[in-house]
């Protein structure tokens, strides 16, 4: 004997959802870039566009022809603004949206599931099962109410969310609406920024500054004035990044419109050169994928100036986030680096980000390319005299300052949450690491020099830079020319040059740093200046430096595969007890 069993009814289906939540973040970021230009209009015709000791009738005529302009201007850049942080909000929430749809997506098929399991249950119940079958039913059925309420919330979300976005843009339409709107307002930005600590305040001083305003100020500053705070140590990682991204992203669409007008100058397409170089670099990094957890890498643009060093321009971009990172470690590059070479150098610290947290997943970690120095990058034959300063020590004693600067920057951002922080020095980068760390004292935890032609020559011993020595490491090929140009024992360059020369060889015996091995498996059978090529291998995949250099990073100290150090070669053969070692290759990528 059998009894009719009363099924739970089939859910609704979940309405599909097409958006994409990176285009909007996109279309926000090319919004704030747009206010920015047009704040600068504002600016240009409230500051430069007057002239002041222009005086008379057509003057008086031409000041006030040009004040609508500046008034609309203004008005149009806080629209912009309103409206690229309405699109933001609006793609956060519609990210939350999609993942919750997913999860209705994934409730309605195990619903479904069920519901033909029981209807294949009811088809030939019988009487002594009736009770419990029908229970299980009315259980389900009262789970698809559920879901049913879930999903008509869901949906009226999505209808208010993009009803606030038709809102948003239709009240910004035209000009008139936003002169009603928004003219004669005063930008919140203004009096935030007449409160900034002025030229030669601490990184700390900055930082307490930034904390203590509102986040409407704060946006209001990102907008308005991006290059104010983009470059300034003390401001953090986040917010640096948004502004360099406002005033990238604005300079590729203004040199950009320019240059297919033919409308650029000499030295505007070089700055292009380098906004392009610099976004090039983040895309290296953002193509990345993270070796542990198999996400996109994050990249953050920590300072932008195309217009840096005569047009050399100065850009730092990291692979990770600098804010929350467990260990950080920066890179300072050397001979022929300038703001045109920024994508290399974003594929080199890509490298080292992937090498550290193949080497130690249990920890975050953050890789920055630092060009923020005039480094020694052309010959009168390319367009100037910068390569000459490769022989002396005036652009890394520069160049260490501005280091020590922006350590110190970090580090005040940073406060009550540390980071275990290393600086890596490579070739010309050495010597203004060597410099920075010696002249100004650089707050790091360990100081890395690879392929050194010399450290500088204030610093005779590791002792001098600031550090135990026990944190002061050295790597060199033993092939690498670069690294055989620094002083070695009563010989050196700095006698044969008669004062030229870069400092001590960090990998000898007497500077006492401690050495680790850092030969290629690539390496040249000889070393000259045959063997340059070894010299850019230090950041390569499946290097034993790479490997080292990770495990420094990491504060592994006990893994590092510490070498024996150069000695004097008048006195001793070989001079570098790593020429005839045949190198290894450990693996720093988890790639086959």
């Amino acid at each position: 004997m059998t009894r009719v069993i009363t099924p739970p009814p089939v859910p609704r289906a979940v309405p599909p959802l097409v958006v994409e939540p990176g285009e909007l973040r996109t279309m926000a970021a090319d919004l704030l870039a747009a206010s920015a230009q047009v704040d600068d209009l504002g600016s240009f015709v409230a500051g430069a566009a007057r002239i002041g000791d222009w005086e008379g009738v057509a003057s008086a005529a031409y000041h006030q022809a040009i004040r609508p302009t500046g008034r609309c201007a203004d008005a149009m850049s806080l629209a912009l603004r309103h409206v690229a942080r309405r699109v933001d909000q609006h793609a956060d929430t519609m990210q939350e949206l999609v993942e919750r749809r997913w999860t209705l997506e994934d409730e309605r098929a195990h619903l479904v599931d069920t519901i033909g399991a029981l209807r294949g249950e009811a088809a030939g119940a019988f009487l002594v099962a009736a009770e419990a079958l029908q229970a299980a039913c009315d259980d389900c059925a009262l789970r698809v109410r559920r879901f049913e309420a879930d999903l008509d919330t869901w949906v009226t979300e999505v209808i208010a969310e993009e009803e606030g976005m038709r809102e948003a843009f239709a009240r910004v339409l035209t000009l008139d609406q936003v002169d009603q709107r928004y003219a004669d307002v005063e930008d919140p930005a203004d009096a935030a920024l007449a409160a900034a600590p002025g030229t030669g305040s601490t990184p700390a001083e900055v930082n307490a500054w930034w904390g203590g305003l509102t986040q409407g100020q704060q946006r209001a500053i990102l907008a308005a004035s991006p290059g104010s705070i983009g470059n300034r140590d003390g401001i953090p990682p986040g917010a640096r990044d948004a502004a360099n991204t406002v005033a990238l992203d604005r300079d590729l669409a203004e040199w950009g419109f320019l240059e297919d007008r033919g409308l650029l100058t000499a030295d505007e397409e070089r700055w292009l050169e380098n906004a392009r170089a610099a976004h090039d670099a983040r895309r290296a990094i953002e193509q990345g994928i993270d070796p542990v957890d198999r996400e996109p890498i994050p990249s953050q643009l920590y300072r932008y100036d195309p217009t840096a060093f005569d047009g050399d321009g100065a850009v730092a971009v990291s692979a990770g986030d600098l804010a929350t990172a467990d260990n950080v470690a920066v890179v300072v590059p050397g001979f022929g680096t300038d703001g045109a070479s920024a994508a290399y150098h974003g594929e080199r610290v890509l490298s080292l980000y992937e090498a550290s947290r193949i080497l130690d997943s249990r920890q975050a970690n953050a890789s920055m390319f630092w060009i923020g120095y005039d480094a020694p990058d052309n010959a009168p034959w390319s367009g100037g005299w910068d390569a000459a300063g490769v022989i002396d020590e005036d652009l890394a004693t520069r160049g260490g300052d501005r280091l020590a600067d922006t350590i110190d920057g970090l580090r005040a951002t940073r406060d009550g949450d540390p980071a275990h922080l290393t600086v890596i020095g490579h070739s010309y980068g050495s010597t203004t690491l060597g410099h920075g760390a010696h002249d100004s004292g650089v707050p790091a935890d360990d100081l890395v020099f690879v392929g050194s032609p010399g450290v500088g020559g204030d610093t005779d011993h590791a002792s001098d830079l600031g550090l135990d020595t026990a944190h002061v490491w050295a790597g060199a090929n033993s092939r690498d020319p670069i690294a055989n140009l620094g002083n070695h024992g009563w010989w050196h360059l700095e006698s044969a040059l008669g004062g030229a020369g870069l400092g001590d060889d960090p990998t000898e015996e007497a500077f006492g740093a401690r050495r680790f091995e850092a030969e290629s498996a690539t390496r040249a059978a000889n070393d000259g200046f045959g063997a340059l090529a070894d010299h850019s291998k230090y950041f390569d995949h499946d290097t034993e430096s790479l490997y080292n250099i990770g495990q420094v990073v990491n504060g592994r100290y006990g893994a590092v595969r510490e070498a024996g150090p150069v000695t004097d070669p008048w006195y001793a053969e070989p001079r570098d007890p790593e020429w005839g070692r045949a190198p290894g290759a450990p693996d720093t990528d988890g790639r086959p």
